[in-house]
Order: structure tokens, then C-alpha cells, then sequence
């Protein structure tokens, strides 16, 4: 009976540790289920994720394909493939399936908005007159053949370039600087058309005798073949037509950028007026400091650009800021003040009148150029405006003046008045104008390109 009752006793205790045994791996395999359960559906989620960067990406290639029903079917077709593949819970199905719906909803509107604006919208003509960067672009097209024809010493070609049509202020080392040296009543369309429809002729040209010492003149074999000769040249303007719409090329490929750096400066000084400052961190000035030194025009260290290069950055800066003054003026007679009030209406009036004032004053200054010979002269540049003791200026001399001048007592009409009319507010505005305004001349540049080509 003893025994009997070791035995049972031995028996509970076994049967109990194997009880714990089999709730432990029952624990496990729950708790491990349980993990699996909840990988799957955060997987499911990274996998949604991962389909719409993928389908985000091929988003301009559906439009085209199809618009918005072969994006939509690209989801479709990923969400049916996922829940082929993942065999999951019915909870998890059910918030996978209601987050893709709601991607697919996201997306579809997205590609909505994407399509419709492009449907609507009308391409915006160029602009004309003054505010035209074509007439620009082929007045420093000509100044730069004539630098390549008196540095291949042609002269024949460089002295017809120069009168043809009047044009013989134009000069090859860029001292005339002014922004409105074409001077066709048609443009560079007309300029160009009249040099196709020229007709080619030929010169013939004298070259003189070589001077000779009074010892070699008493040579008679060296006084017999010292003579003048002569040689025919042969002039083709719709050759000269041709090589100017190449070297216009050439000068779109390096003013595009020019646009681009100063539209960028310009949003990051508005940016800075805007928000307050802040401290550049360590990581972002490594990253500029490296971005500074990248060579960007023609790679693999091949930075040379046209003649006039320099000449032509401080030109098409002087031509954005002629055209953003005149924008941001009528920008400010076509808005409504900030409050109704008689104030803030004669604020606006006074700031239109003032702005009007400031540009007529620096329009023509712009035109001219800046006058880098009596600058020097001034050695180091005194404080307050010392630029307006040249008779031209540069893009900067324009934003600074403003900048720098005293609110006038139109801006102390209200808070309003002072936050949008004065001086160093619309030099704000003035630069985020002038950025638009880059973005659209860069268009301007490419579509006068291809109507030359």
C-alpha cells in the first residue's frame, strides 16, 4: 500500500510537470502566432507603402498611357497580387483592405488633380517689346560672333556684321552693355530673315606691302617682291544667318542656369524675410560647402563658357529686375488693400506712386549697365546709397537701394500699410516677382530656341 501510494504521489508530480511543460509550449506557439499575426499586417501596410511609392512613380507614365484608369488598374492589379500571396487573419484583411481603399481614393484624386490643370491650362505667350529676352538673346548672339571674327582676325566679315542693318554700336569685347541693342522694328525674327534673304557677294581685298629697313630696300630682288597683294573674299549672310541661331544655342544652355540661381536666391531671401533665421547646422554647411565647389557646366571639369560669359550673368540679372519692376507695379494697382479702410486705400495708392517713382529712376540705369571705371574710382564704397552716384547699376545696386531706403509716411498709415508697402517689404516682394519671372523667361529662352532651329 506504501509503495501504492509512492507510486501515485511520484505519478501527480510527473503528470504536473509535464501539464506545466505543455502550457508553456502552448504559451509559445500562441505568443508566436500572435507575433506572426501582427508582422503580417504591419508587412501588409509596408507592402501598401512600398505599391504606392512604385506606383507614385510611374504616375506621368500612366497619364500618358491612359490617364487615370491605367493607374487605377496598376493598384488593383498590386492589392489583388498582395492578397494572393499573404495569408492572413479576417481582421487584418479587413484594415489592410480599408487602407488600400483609402490609397486608392488618395490616388485617384491625385491623378485627377494631376490631369486636369494640364487639360485647362493655356500655354502663356511670350513676352513682347522690352520685357522680351529673345531680342536679348540675339543682340549678345551678335556681339558674340563679332569677339570669335576679331579673334580669327576676319576682318572683311566682322566690318559687314557690324553695319548690317545698323548695327555698328554693337562691339566684340562687350562694352556696350545696354539691354536694348537690337534695333529692328521686327525683332531677331526680322534681323534673321533679312540676313537669309541677303544676297552673298564678294570683296576683294588689299593686303598692304611689308615695310622694309633702308638696307633691305636697297636690295633690288627683296624691293621687287615687296608689293601689295590681294585676295577675294567671299561674304555668305545666310551662312552668318546660320551661325548665329548656333551660337544663340550655346547661349541658352548657359543663361538657363544663370535664371535658375537667381530665382533660387530669390525664394531663399524671401524665405529669410518671411520666417525667422536659423542656425545652419553643421551637416547642411559640410553640404554647401561641397555644393560650392561641384564643376556643373559640361562635367569632368569642362567649365568654359562663351567669350562674354561674365558679361552676358550681370545682363540677363539686369533684364530679370527691369522686368520684375514693372510686374510688381502692376501687380500693386491690380490688388485690393488688406482692410477697406480710406487709410490702407491711400496707402496703396501712395506705395503704386512711390514704386513708380523709384523705377524711373533705376529703369534707366539698368538699361545703361553699371559704370565699373568710375566705381573704382570711388575706391572703397561709402555707406548709405553710393550707387546712386553712377549713372548706370547693376541688379543688386536696384534691390539694395530699395532695401535700404526710409519707410515713407504712406507707411505708417496702419500695421497693415508697413507689413505690405514698405520699403523692405516690396524689396521682398520685388525678389519673389523677379523669381516667377525667371521661371517664365527660361520657357521664353527654350521656345525661341526652337523656332530658330
Amino acid at each position: 500500500m506504501s509503495s501504492f501510494s509512492y507510486v501515485f504521489n511520484n505519478a501527480h508530480v510527473v503528470m504536473s510537470f509535464l501539464a506545466f511543460i505543455l502550457l508553456d509550449i502552448m504559451g509559445s506557439t500562441a505568443a508566436f502566432q500572435t507575433i506572426n499575426n501582427r508582422h503580417a499586417l504591419v508587412g501588409k501596410r509596408r507592402g501598401a507603402f512600398t505599391w504606392n511609392n512604385r506606383l507614385c512613380k510611374t504616375k506621368l507614365a500612366a497619364v500618358k498611357d491612359g490617364g487615370m484608369d491605367a493607374f487605377t488598374a496598376q493598384l488593383q492589379a498590386a492589392l489583388a497580387e498582395a492578397e494572393a500571396n499573404t495569408d492572413t487573419s479576417s481582421s487584418s484583411d479587413a484594415v489592410t483592405d480599408a487602407y488600400a481603399t483609402e490609397i486608392l481614393n488618395k490616388s485617384r484624386s491625385a491623378v485627377t488633380a494631376t490631369v486636369e490643370p494640364s487639360q485647362s491650362s493655356t500655354p502663356r505667350p511670350q513676352r513682347t517689346g522690352k520685357h522680351a529676352i529673345s531680342s536679348l538673346l540675339m543682340q549678345r548672339a551678335i556681339q558674340t560672333q563679332l569677339y570669335y571674327l576679331a579673334d580669327m582676325r576676319d576682318e572683311p566679315t566682322y566690318m559687314w556684321m557690324r553695319e548690317f542693318l545698323n548695327h555698328g554700336h554693337l562691339d566684340d569685347k562687350g562694352r556696350f552693355q545696354e539691354l536694348d541693342g537690337l534695333r529692328c522694328d521686327g525683332g531677331w525674327q526680322y534681323y534673321l530673315e533679312q540676313l537669309e534673304n541677303a544676297p552673298s557677294f564678294s570683296i576683294t581685298v588689299q593686303l598692304a606691302p611689308p615695310r622694309l629697313s633702308a638696307q633691305q630696300q636697297r636690295n633690288p630682288y627683296l624691293a621687287a617682291q615687296a608689293v601689295g597683294r590681294s585676295y577675294e573674299e567671299t561674304i555668305l549672310p545666310s551662312k552668318i544667318s546660320q551661325t548665329l541661331r548656333t551660337v544663340a544655342r550655346s547661349l541658352e544652355t548657359e543663361w538657363v542656369p544663370v535664371l535658375f540661381e537667381i530665382a533660387e536666391e530669390d525664394r531663399k531671401r524671401v524665405q529669410l524675410y518671411n520666417a525667422p533665421p536659423q542656425i545652419q547646422t553643421a551637416a547642411a554647411a559640410y553640404q554647401a560647402f561641397w555644393c560650392e565647389r561641384q564643376v556643373v557646366a559640361g562635367g569632368e571639369g569642362d567649365d568654359q563658357g562663351t567669350p562674354l560669359h561674365a558679361l552676358n550673368e550681370r545682363i540677363v540679372a539686369r533684364f530679370c529686375t527691369r522686368v520684375a519692376l514693372d510686374e510688381l507695379i502692376d501687380e500693386l494697382q491690380g490688388e485690393s488693400p488688406a482692410d477697406d479702410s480710406a487709410e490702407d486705400e491711400e496707402a496703396k495708392r501712395a506705395a503704386v506712386e512711390w514704386l513708380r517713382d523709384f523705377a524711373n529712376e533705376w529703369e534707366p540705369k539698368l538699361k545703361r549697365g553699371p559704370d565699373d571705371n568710375k566705381r573704382r574710382s570711388f575706391g572703397v564704397a561709402p555707406p548709405g546709397h553710393w550707387q546712386r552716384l553712377c549713372d548706370g547699376a547693376d541688379a543688386d545696386d536696384v534691390t539694395e537701394a530699395m532695401w535700404q531706403e526710409l519707410p515713407p509716411l504712406f507707411a505708417y498709415a496702419s500695421d497693415d500699410a508697413m507689413r505690405l508697402y514698405s520699403p523692405e517689404a516690396l524689396a521682398a516682394r520685388l525678389r519673389r516677382v523677379r523669381a516667377s519671372v525667371c521661371d517664365e523667361l527660361i520657357g521664353d529662352l527654350r521656345a525661341t530656341v526652337l523656332l530658330m532651329s
